[in-house]
């Protein structure tokens, strides 16, 4: 380190190295995460996930300067987490920002999850929900998103239309309120026909089928309706942690045309 307090180049070679190095061990590949970068592209060179400056512009580039105070730090990290970001990443060089942001630090620790704290390397903050695993669970892993975050992501995509909601727990269609949504649970799909529940759905009006990563566990252990699902409604969206989108019109047309043959 340079007399300064500064890192030197080679030191903060290193440093990006480590960040890169703790990414990939404590992030899930494919997951979009928000670096702390003072518009280093090479922070956001991380391999296997989709990254961001943070702060950034409204093109997605580097802002091109810190925060003005905790209030706008919070109000962006938020609007980012309301369009898919899931993780923040802070690199050690960056660790002031958590006395100088004591809000925003605050928020952090109120409203994420640390899944990492690297004193050498960085510290790495899950933007979902913050789940507590069950015993003997390996502690990395994705954050598991709230309603909320489904709600606020579906309201950039809908307005009147109906949905219907595939719910491993049952809870989140009613969370969604105001968009006009049912639930589906996925103890109630008939084996024998797993898209005949959808039909229903859609005959009565439904539109859409939103398909939490809750669900996702439910259908890896029923793959049959996973593929049905996909062979027979069109996706529309896909958002990693949060839920993918399908269309349900072109199912319930099949379905009401095989019924009048």
């Amino acid at each position: 380190m340079s007399g300064n307090g500064r890192l030197s180049q080679s030191e903060y070679a290193e440093l990006v190295s480590r960040v890169q190095a703790s990414v990939a061990e404590h992030v899930p590949p494919g997951s979009s995460v928000l670096v702390v970068s003072k518009g280093d592209t090479s922070l956001i060179e991380l391999a296997g996930v989709t990254a961001a400056h943070f702060p950034q512009d409204s093109n997605g580039g580097y802002a091109g300067h810190h925060p003005h105070d905790s209030a706008a730090a919070t109000a962006q990290l938020e609007e980012l987490r309301r369009r898919g970001a899931e993780y923040l990443v802070m690199p050690a060089s960056s660790r002031w920002w958590l006395d100088f942001y004591g809000e925003f630090a605050a928020h952090l620790a109120s409203h994420g999850e640390l899944v990492a704290d690297l004193p050498d390397s960085c510290l790495i903050y899950g933007l979902g929900r913050s789940v507590q695993p069950p015993a003997g669970a390996p502690l990395a892993g994705r954050p598991r998103a709230s309603v909320a975050q489904i709600r606020d992501y579906l309201e950039n995509l809908f307005a009147e239309e109906r949905l219907v909601v595939l719910e491993a727990d049952g809870g989140v269609a009613e969370g969604l309120a105001p968009l006009r949504a049912i639930g589906l649970r996925v103890a109630d799909i008939a084996a024998g026909d797993p898209l005949q529940r959808l039909r229903r759905s859609t005959r009565s009006g439904a539109e859409y089928l939103v398909v939490p990563r809750a669900a996702d566990g439910w259908l890896r252990d029923h793959a049959e309706v996973a593929e049905e699902i996909e062979e027979g409604c069109r996706k529309i969206a896909d958002q990693r942690h949060l839920c993918r989108v399908y269309e349900l019109t072109e199912l319930g047309e099949d379905s009401y045309m095989g019924e009048e043959a």
